[in-house]
């Protein structure tokens, strides 16, 4: 599938199964097999989908139906790349820490450097 254009804040539920090309059924499937994939619902009880909601099905479907993934062999798939994401993120926290040392340390020694040659 390709990438959907989302222009709007929130899409219905018929909207959102028109733009996969599925039926509602089978989207109120795909919540209950990925508890990840859970739209706002309104007042009424109908679901709402953001624009996340929609972009993380279409990871979803894509596992699925376009790479041939079995259900939980999606869920998997999907819990890893969180767990990198995590990680990575980890990772750039960190840099970010000694990035924050590294300017500290040399205004430090530009300090020295300014009281010793005076």
């Amino acid at each position: 599938m390709e990438s959907v254009n989302l222009t709007k804040r929130y899409y219905s539920i018929s909207e959102v199964a028109q733009m996969f090309d599925m039926n509602i059924s089978k989207l109120r499937f795909w919540e209950e097999q990925f508890p990840s994939l859970n739209p706002k619902r309104d007042r009424s009880g109908d679901r709402k989908y953001t624009q996340e909601d929609i972009k993380h099905l279409e990871e979803i479907v894509d596992l699925v139906e376009g790479q041939g993934y079995t259900i939980e062999g999606a869920k998997r798939a999907l819990e890893a790349k969180k767990r990198k994401k995590q990680e990575n993120q980890a990772i750039i926290d960190r840099l970010a820490d000694i990035k924050k040392f590294m300017q500290e340390l040399r205004e430090a020694i530009d300090e020295n450097k300014e009281d010793v040659t005076q």
